[in-house]
């Protein structure tokens, strides 16, 4: 009977892992580049966005001034330098994919630069549930390194 139970719980831990794995790895389907809209947050808290209306997943967009593609230069090198992987970009986005440390999950960062000096953010992780304010504080080490940028 223990013997059973002992398979049964490591199988159960071991479907559990694959499914972490395959959530982490896989990249969500509503990414901007995907869907050509900037997704809001679902209600868990692992989520933080300019375009979010409660203040679990509210954070405030990035702004700039002068000239656009000079700023989304420095955008992007700024990502880069905080230890992001731009996957995609186009006119203006930005989608990088962060690694966590520890558990090595996978985090999007959204960014969407417009013409009126508003970059609107979003940073969300593919598995974690509670991210213990990972993502907040990857927008906020992103908004001082960018306006740090010369």
């Amino acid at each position: 009977m223990l013997k059973t139970f002992s398979i049964a719980l490591l199988m159960s831990a071991l479907l559990f892992a694959g499914y972490g794995v395959y959530r982490s790895l896989t990249p969500p389907s509503d990414l901007y580049s995907t869907t050509g809209q900037f997704a809001g947050c679902p209600t868990r808290p692992s989520c933080v966005s300019s375009m979010a209306g409660d203040d679990l997943h509210k954070v405030a967009a990035l702004g700039y001034s002068g000239d656009f593609a000079a700023n989304y230069v420095m955008l992007k090198e700024v990502v880069e330098r905080i230890g992001g992987t731009i996957e995609h970009e186009r006119e203006g986005y930005i989608h990088a994919v962060f690694v966590t440390p520890k558990m090595k999950f996978h985090d999007d960062l959204e960014l969407l630069m417009l013409p009126n000096g508003r970059v609107d953010v979003r940073s969300i992780s593919r598995f974690a549930y509670d991210d213990h304010g990972v993502n907040r504080s990857r927008v906020e080490q992103l908004r001082r390194a960018f306006e740090a940028m010369p």
